[in-house]
């Protein structure tokens, strides 16, 4: 048990600091390059990310998964067969989507109404490949719980991003302009870190055998495969139709349209994912525990572990709530320079709480091999999420942005709760304290909003006030709040290596 906690302090604090280098890095790219031009860039990934999807995006976690079961059995043969298996397939599909994309341009000219992303998605397609590389030996490394690998690669990958956006925007390399410079320098450093995962992967004995497992991981690979092919539609959908629906519907033009877009996503967003930083971390150590347990002795023995981390995830998220809805506008006005994403960030943060509730709960399933269950919860989630878009930004502007994220979380996390519960009871108590943590945190936010306005204070100090209010406020229910302790049944058998 100690070992699990040690590991969840380790991916945990990794993961912070990749998250804090990201947000500051985010602050800094928000402000050089303005938000119509991060709107742009917002377009362009969302396309970009549909692509990725395609190539790979369920193999890592179907990779992960068979790793920790053949490490639980000691079936090597299985282990680095499905390794080969997974990268086969994953550069198969990678090369056929670039020999396409290369082949049939216009396809682009299709996509993009302007002609900056149909350039910057060209800088951008080769890391398709690297993208597909990268995550495929993750799974690796997260199957096989080297959980300090798996978290300094994404951190190591990080800094490499900043600092050659930090070069070559600051630098003037190669005379481009400051959207290009950008993708180049991500596109650089994403090349220097296939590199570096591609020896550490060597260097941990991995191998590459006759592929095996083919059926197995196509079957698992392709309902998750499938699923965040629909979310990154879903996102590209977004970023394509709202901008125009917000000129036609709610009377913006293409640039502040495009701008709105810019805030909502590209500023806001990278918020309200704050607390996925924690909750992602709970996620990574658990799964591997899931599936090994459950090839050893079955999913019943993982009920009050599960149920406390569900817990856990809300109270975290809750309290992320309590900040940005509390002081959020004057934070984030500090932070970007932009008072319009200030009101955003305090509208939006309701979302945390379905959202990190619903993505600890997707992953429960996949690694219990439920991947087709989550694939209909989030065909579901999908058509709710586009009924809103179509509807709502006419009455409500950006907003619709985050409404319809909101009711997409919510439905989704709602369907996934019930499907967890047949594969695995769960505990009633941990239900009940997820309303009480939700209520706790209103109740915080409404005696934080009247104590600021009565004050009146600068945005600096009302930031202060508000964090040392709501902290204070959540120390009681944090030491009352047992969701770190875990079933005593939940026994870690298998080895945990951090590095």
């Amino acid at each position: 048990m100690r070992k699990l906690f040690k590991a969840f302090a380790t991916v945990t604090l990794i993961s912070v600091l990749t998250r804090l280098l990201s947000f500051v890095f985010k602050i800094y790219i928000s402000r050089k390059l303005g938000a119509e031009i991060l709107g742009l860039y917002q377009i362009c990934m969302s396309v970009f990310m549909l692509f990725a999807c395609i190539c790979c995006s369920g193999l890592p976690v179907t990779l992960s998964r068979i790793t920790a079961e053949s490490d639980a059995i000691g079936d090597t043969k299985k282990q680095f067969g499905s390794v080969s298996t997974c990268l086969i397939a994953g550069l198969l599909i990678t090369m056929f989507i670039i020999s396409f994309i290369l082949t049939f341009p216009q396809i682009l000219d299709f996509i993009f109404a302007d002609k900056r992303c149909k350039k910057l998605f060209m800088i951008m397609l080769p890391m398709l490949v690297t993208s597909c590389i990268y995550a495929i030996l993750r799974g690796w490394f997260w199957g096989k719980k080297y959980f300090g690998i798996f978290s300094i690669t994404e951190f190591i990958d990080e800094i490499l991003k900043v600092l050659f956006a930090v070069i070559f925007l600051e630098g003037s390399i190669l005379a481009l302009s400051k959207e290009y410079a950008y993708a180049v320098a991500m596109l650089v450093g994403d090349i220097v870190i296939i590199i570096l995962i591609i020896i550490l992967y060597f260097a941990k004995h991995g191998k590459l055998k006759k592929p095996r497992m083919a059926k197995n991981i196509a079957k698992s690979a392709t309902p998750l495969t499938i699923t965040r092919i629909f979310g990154s539609l879903m996102s590209t959908f977004m970023s394509l139709i709202l901008p125009s629906l917000l000129v036609s519907q709610y009377g913006l033009s293409t640039s502040e349209a495009t701008a709105e877009f810019g805030r909502a996503s590209g500023m806001v967003m990278p918020l309200i994912f704050t607390p996925t930083s924690i909750i992602g971390s709970l996620g990574v150590v658990l799964i591997p525990e899931i599936a090994s347990t459950n090839a050893e002795k079955g999913l019943d023995s993982l009920s009050k572990s599960l149920s406390n981390a569900i817990a856990f995830a809300c109270l975290v998220a809750c309290f992320f709530f309590a900040i940005f809805t509390s002081i959020g506008q004057p934070l984030a006005t500090k932070l970007y320079n932009d008072a319009q994403s200030g009101q955003y960030l305090a509208f939006a943060a309701i979302i945390m709480i379905p959202m990190c509730i619903n993505g600890l709960v997707i992953s429960m399933l996949n690694s219990m091999g439920k991947e087709l269950n989550t694939f209909i919860s989030h065909i579901i989630g999908c058509v709710l999420l586009i009924a809103v878009i179509l509807i709502t930004p006419r009455f409500l502007g950006i907003k619709a942005y985050f409404v319809a994220l909101g009711v997409f979380h919510t439905s989704t996390m709602i369907i996934n709760l019930i499907m967890l519960n047949k594969h695995v009871r769960l505990d009633l108590k941990s239900g009940i304290k997820c309303c009480i943590y939700t209520a706790y945190a209103l109740a915080i936010v409404i005696l934080c909003k009247l104590t600021l306005n009565r004050l009146n204070l600068s945005d600096i100090a009302e930031i202060v006030m508000g964090l040392i209010i709501i902290s204070i406020a959540f120390v009681p229910i944090v030491l009352s709040a047992k969701t770190l302790k875990l079933n005593k049944k939940f026994v870690l058998k298998n080895k945990v290596t951090f590095l």
